[in-house]
């Protein structure tokens, strides 16, 4: 049976998948890879994401069944190559910090306002590729001109299958230099940091032919030597496609170290009261709404590593954190958590916003902790909720992706939070999913949304609970939101 192959690429590491016809993934093989830090730099090999790929290759079977290859990969990771696609420098992931006076120099020249409103980003960082551009140009002017294309992670590797230097443009959209209005690149935000167009990739669509794969390259990598090359779309992009946020009712979440939602609309509104982050669709004529939460998972980590150092590692010490929950009641016995361990972005727009437990008592239990900080994160997803629900955007229900929907207990405090059906996807990797549907699409192969299963159906039983615990913690942020910031400047 013909199958489509699938490359993740994420911040540390690659996951390749293989689905059928069906789109079924049927096998998977993971890789994971260093990154050089120091200070504000954070960085990557450019050959280590390439390794990486052929690891994950070899310990997968029948790949002469491949008809088509997808990539999917984080946003902002910068890549300068020449004219054959060979790396002059390593890749500036998007961690890297290091442009921040070039993005303090850009909002000088670009009102922000203005910049919300042609990019749908919040605002300007050193974490955007417009910025690093300018911080090439003006600190690192030889490796400028040196440089034939500036590629973002995913068109790197579509040239290194293809030959072929080109971009999409839901990836695009986290540059900082892609219009939404005029779905193309943005050329006064470019002419203000001093780069040429030229030194870009084409856009394209997502789903699109790129082209066949490199004799040489599907040679090396056991693959058929007509296999097509997809684009495929940035990573939360291919997640909520294959969450079926592709009309109104459906929100997905996905919680990692970060929570971010995701909801579809084909009309953006660009608030001047909170700027939410905006991302173009997969498919042309539509948008995604993108509330985040820094560290809702992290939260959850940083408990354990901090406080449960008795527990196993792994995947079972996270069974064993459900199960203390599991003991304490819906609203934590009147203890209440703030998850906001590095600020808040939304609702609130607040960077200085620090964690905060409350309530505690002599008969507080540990259990009672654990579940505070698991309902902390479905308040936040019901705040998210009524966010994007005053934008147009009401939810029907909610498909929860990423590491925490794993967790039984914690689909079911969501689904009680939000006072609707929180449910999964047939596979965890939901990012390799949505970027298969789009080769699928290239295929002509016939679409097959994604089926739902773990339904979770909020429990009466818990609403009142959980609505008492839920307007305790909005309390309890107004009250400590003045003591935001005022810390003694230790880290």
């Amino acid at each position: 049976m013909d199958c489509i192959l699938t490359l993740d690429v994420g911040t540390t590491g690659i996951k390749a998948c293989l689905f059928d016809e069906q789109l079924n993934q049927t096998a998977s093989a993971g890789r994971e890879y260093s990154l050089l830090t120091g200070g504000c730099l954070v960085e990557a090999e450019p050959e280590d994401y390439l390794s990486a790929v052929r690891t994950c290759l070899r310990a997968l079977p029948d790949l002469r069944r491949v008809r088509a290859v997808a990539v999917t990969t984080q946003g902002e990771t910068l890549i300068p190559v020449d004219a054959d696609g060979r790396p002059l420098s390593r890749a500036v992931v998007w961690l890297d910090s290091r442009a921040e006076s070039a993005a303090r120099e850009l909002c000088e020249k670009l009102d922000g306002e203005r910049f919300y409103r042609e990019t749908g980003l919040p605002g300007l960082s050193g974490a955007l590729p417009l910025c690093k551009l300018r911080q090439i140009k003006t600190e690192r002017p030889a490796l400028y001109e040196k440089t034939d294309k500036f590629l973002l992670l995913e068109d790197f590797l579509l040239h290194w299958l293809t030959g072929r230097m080109v971009t999409e443009k839901s990836l695009l959209t986290s540059t900082g230099y892609f219009s939404l209005r005029d779905d193309d690149y943005w050329d006064e935000a470019l002419r203000l940091a001093g780069v040429s167009r030229s030194k870009l990739p084409d856009p394209l669509e997502c789903g699109e032919p790129v082209g066949r794969l490199l004799p040489e390259i599907a040679a090396e990598l056991g693959l058929p030597g007509d296999t097509l090359v997809v684009t495929g779309a940035m990573d939360q992009t291919a997640a909520a496609l294959a969450a079926g946020c592709t009309r109104p009712g459906i929100v997905s979440e996905t919680t990692g170290t970060a929570m971010v939602a995701a909801a579809f609309t084909d009309r953006p509104v660009f608030r001047p009261e909170h700027h939410l982050t905006i991302y173009r669709h997969a498919m042309p004529g539509a948008w995604l709404y993108l509330p985040i939460s820094n560290t809702a998972g992290m939260a959850l980590r940083w408990f354990r590593d901090t406080f449960c150092l008795d527990l196993p590692g792994g995947p079972a010490a996270y069974e064993a954190l459900d199960r203390l929950a599991a003991a304490s009641r819906p609203g934590a016995n009147g203890l209440s958590f703030l998850p906001y361990l590095a600020g808040s972005v939304d609702p609130e727009n607040e960077p200085g916003a620090q964690g905060c437990f409350y309530g505690v008592r002599l008969s507080s239990t540990r259990g009672d902790f654990v579940r505070a900080v698991l309902e902390s994160v479905g308040f936040q997803l019901a705040d998210f909720l009524d966010m994007l629900a005053r934008l147009g955007c009401g939810a029907e229900s909610v498909v929860s992706l990423g590491g925490g929907s794993k967790s039984p207990l914690w689909r079911q405090i969501k689904a009680d939070c939000c006072g609707l059906p929180v449910c999964t996807l047939p596979t965890s990797e939901a990012t390799s999913l949505g970027a298969a549907m789009l080769a699928a699409k290239a295929l002509g192969w016939e679409e097959k949304p994604a089926p739902r299963q773990n339904i979770c159906c909020p429990e009466e039983e818990n609403r009142a609970a959980c609505a008492a615990a839920y307007r305790r913690w909005h309390e309890l942020f107004a009250a400590v939101r003045p003591l935001f910031g005022k810390d003694d400047g230790s880290c």
